[in-house]
């Protein structure tokens, strides 16, 4: 192995080589092929996809003796001296450290000398991160841009497209680099290990190229973490390597997490996620992992199998959970999920233990929960309150100041204590079907009242404990199936207040 780390030892050596990134590559080769290439282009992108590279390859391609096609040679002086970067034509600007309007000015000075390469020759000016320079800069660069010299060829390179002044955005050409698909990333890696002589199991080579999100050079860097970490005599890089490496356990935990929130059941999918961290399960990769199983069975549900990139094993497991799994559930779990937020430097349990609560809380539940002991306390308000709002009309909450004419609405009661069941029996919850017109009706009723703070409480988290399939109207009177009898009596607290009656 070499002491310089693989993503300089193996960089593209023409634009044929810039992996996943065609699109980009066609037009500046055939702008070198017609003699038409522009004075100024931005590259913008993700990091990792070949920005900063693209802009070294137009340097060599517009230098080089005998392109073929567009493309650099490869042969020629000019191409080796950029292959083994002692190029004199090619300045490099990184924007991060030298950001001001100075450098911006000495750059300026310079680009009136003649290029090194004679009089055919161009002199590029490669800026990386070009978004960091501060606005005298950019006010300083763009006077350039509008009058470059003719020798001269700017390539702007950055992750922040958006803060780049339209100005300047204006008079480049601009590509937009595009995340690499992880089939390329793992053709490249596999190329690499070869070259290197460096034996690595292709499951393993998978793991990383997934785990990269499209970045070629995150993936490279990982490849030589494996490579280098790797005890000698030990046959190469292995799958358990890469899981260990990247705080993974087999994707076990995950596996069983989303089990679990799909079919609704807290108590067990809480549990998952601290028997992960007990064991030294990185919460991101738990939460990365588990959002990359959901999105798999939401492709496997609509039946687009070709966007799911997991093993065979793991796809037929996933595959049994759907059987007659309505399509919300799936939905809803991959948004909540989703939107939880780990960029934590020391994440907590916490922000994924609410996500499993309010992803199980609104399903079903399962039949290995055991039932409560008593059936949901029931209260009573007008059936008019049930309506959810359409339009821009107020909504109405079931709590609310009747009218004059309106029947009175019935007292909250709780119901008759069901015979207690033996200690350690679980008695299956039945299955309530799926949601009516009027549950849904409910739904969107409680979702505007969670806006609604009563004399005490909030009047929408009360009234969610009143799932959809618990609400019934008996004659003008709706129903609700309190679960809690705190909330119960909450709510009855709440409807003898006139200011609550009347959210």
């Amino acid at each position: 192995m070499s002491t310089e780390v693989l993503y300089r030892k193996w960089p593209p050596h023409t634009f044929a080589e810039l992996a996943g990134q065609e699109a980009v590559s066609r037009t500046p080769t055939n702008a070198v092929k017609a003699g038409r290439v522009a004075h100024a282009y931005l590259f913008s992108g993700p990091r990792g996809t070949g920005k900063t590279t693209a802009g070294r390859l137009l340097a060599k391609a517009v230098n080089c003796a005998n392109p073929k096609d567009g493309d650099p040679c490869d042969q020629c002086e000019s191409c080796q001296a950029y292959r083994q970067v002692r190029a004199l034509d090619l300045v490099e600007l990184d924007a991060a450290s030298n950001r001001g309007i100075d450098e911006i000015r000495s750059l300026r000075e310079k680009a009136n000398f003649a290029p090194a390469g004679g009089q055919d020759a161009y002199k590029v000016y490669l800026i990386d991160e070009v978004h960091m320079l501060t606005e005298p800069a950019f006010n300083a660069l763009l006077k350039t841009l509008e009058e470059p010299p003719a020798h001269v060829i700017f390539a702007l390179a950055t992750t922040e497209a958006h803060k780049v002044p339209s100005t300047v955005v204006s008079r480049c050409q601009r590509f937009d680099f595009r995340r690499i698909a992880s089939d390329l990333i793992y053709g490249r890696l596999a190329d690499i290990a070869e070259a290197e002589g460096v034996s690595v199991e292709p499951e393993a080579l998978r793991l990383v190229a997934r785990h990269s999100a499209g970045s070629l050079r995150d993936a490279e860097n990982l490849l030589e973490q494996l490579v280098v970490s790797s005890p000698e005599g030990t046959g190469g890089v292995t799958l358990k390597q890469v899981e260990e490496l990247l705080g993974l356990d087999n994707g076990e935990s995950s596996l069983e997490l989303v089990k679990y929130l799909l079919m609704g059941n807290t108590s067990a999918a809480l549990s998952a996620v601290n028997r992960a961290v007990w064991g030294g399960t990185d919460l991101r990769q738990l939460h990365k992992q588990t959002i990359e199983l959901l999105r798999a069975v939401m492709h496997l549900q609509w039946g687009s199998e070709d966007a799911v990139d997991l093993s065979e094993d793991v796809t037929a497991q996933l595959r049994e959970l759907l059987g007659n799994m309505p399509s919300w559930r799936i939905v809803r779990g991959l948004k909540i999920w989703g939107d939880v937020n780990m960029r934590y430097d020391a994440p907590s349990t916490l922000p994924l233990e609410l996500a499993v609560v309010e992803i199980c809380e609104d399903t079903a539940p399962p039949a290995t929960q055991p039932a409560p002991a008593t059936p949901p306390a029931r209260t009573a308000a007008p059936a008019q309150a049930s309506r959810a709002p359409s339009g821009n009309a107020p909504a109405q909450s079931p709590a609310r100041r009747r009218a004059p004419d309106e029947p009175r609405p019935a007292a909250a009661r709780p119901a008759a204590s069901a015979p207690a069941q033996p200690i350690g029996q679980r008695r299956p919850a039945p299955d309530p079907g799926p949601i009516s017109e009027l549950g849904a009706q409910w739904l969107a009723a409680v979702k505007v009242l969670n806006r609604q703070k009563g004399k005490k409480y909030n009047l929408g988290a009360l009234l969610r404990d009143c799932k959809a399939n618990a609400v019934s109207l008996d004659g003008n009177t709706l129903v609700l199936g309190f679960s809690n009898k705190a909330n119960l009596e909450r709510m009855q607290e709440e409807m003898d207040d006139p200011g609550s009656r009347r959210q």
